[in-house]
């Protein structure tokens, strides 16, 4: 009988082209807008998002700059692992 000391969590849904992340780290916000999840030239599926972060970008609370922020490229595995799940609202 084996014993497995990692508690397994549900799979969290694939990212949808839209869709705003958040996630904190030291104390400052960034966010994530997807904006495509593509398998274009790469044997993964991968998200392209634009990622903004509070402390570099300025606060953006009613996220009205879309258009600031760094686009970044992540396999689906990896941004969910990163970003969990959407920001509700």
């Amino acid at each position: 009988m084996s014993v497995s000391l990692f508690k397994r969590s549900k799979p969290l849904a694939a990212p949808v082209p839209g869709a705003v992340y958040q996630r904190v780290i030291f104390n400052t916000v960034e966010t994530a807008r997807v904006l495509a999840v593509t398998q274009d030239g790469f044997p993964l599926p991968h998200v392209r998002y634009v990622a903004r972060n509070d402390v570099v970008d300025g606060p953006d609370p009613h996220g009205l700059r879309r258009d600031k922020g760094a686009v970044r490229t992540l396999t689906v595995d990896s941004f969910t692992r990163l970003f969990g799940s959407p920001r509700a609202g």
